[in-house]
Formats: structure tokens, C-alpha cells, sequence
């Protein structure tokens, strides 16, 4: 089902029961991920940018920031690619350590429970 380009791909309690789904809008394979840390919920592309993976797989994790000696955990949530770690922020969809890389992001929203994602 579509509003104006929203598309209904299940009950939040569902998507947070599972930790994440993967849909299919319009030819594309989307990931819609529930972030247990934030409460947030993400909607991106299911494949990355660098060789293909099914990004969707991969651990959404808290990044370590800093230098050789001096790692810290970061308050940035990422996701991170099954096949060779690769860094995205769910938030915009950049790649944290290549400016080059980016993953296609959806707006997402909730109502009555049910999470809708806009593509």
C-alpha cells in the first residue's frame, strides 16, 4: 500500500522484534533497520556501494572514533557491511572512512504502529 510514495512495510513492534527487514519498493531492495540503542528507525538501500553486499547483513554497531592507542566509542551509530566492514552513517548514508562511498537513504515514519517508508 502507497500514500504519495509512503509505503507500509510492517508493524514497528515486528520490525523491532526482528532487529530489521528487507523490502522491496519499486525495484529496489530496501533495508529498514530499528536501532535497539537509539529507538530510531533507519531506511536505506540493501547494498553497498563498494563491491555489492547485502548491506542489510551487516552490524549496526556504535563507531569507535580516535587514533591508534586512543580508540573511544562515539555517540554515531553505523552500519557496518558484512563483507568487508565498510562504515555507513544511517542518518545521511555516508561512508565514515571514504567520502566516496554512499548508501541511498528513505525518509521513514511511524503511525498507529505501523512503519511506513517513503520511496
Amino acid at each position: 500500500m502507497s500514500d504519495r510514495g509512503w509505503h507500509d512495510v510492517g508493524a514497528l513492534d515486528d520490525l523491532r522484534g526482528a532487529g530489521g527487514l528487507v523490502v522491496r519498493i519499486g525495484g529496489r531492495e530496501i533495508g529498514v533497520v530499528a536501532d535497539p540503542v537509539t529507538g530510531v528507525v533507519h531506511a536505506v538501500r540493501n547494498r553497498c556501494p563498494h563491491h555489492g553486499a547485502p548491506l542489510c547483513r551487516g552490524t549496526l554497531r556504535t563507531r569507535l572514533e580516535g587514533t591508534p592507542g586512543g580508540y573511544a566509542l562515539s555517540d554515531r551509530r553505523v552500519l557496518a557491511c558484512p563483507w568487508h566492514g565498510w562504515e555507513f552513517d544511517l542518518a545521511n548514508g555516508r561512508c565514515i572512512d571514504d567520502d566516496r562511498m554512499r548508501v541511498a537513504t528513505y525518509p521513514v515514519r511511524v503511525d498507529d504502529g505501523r512503519v511506513l517508508v517513503q520511496a
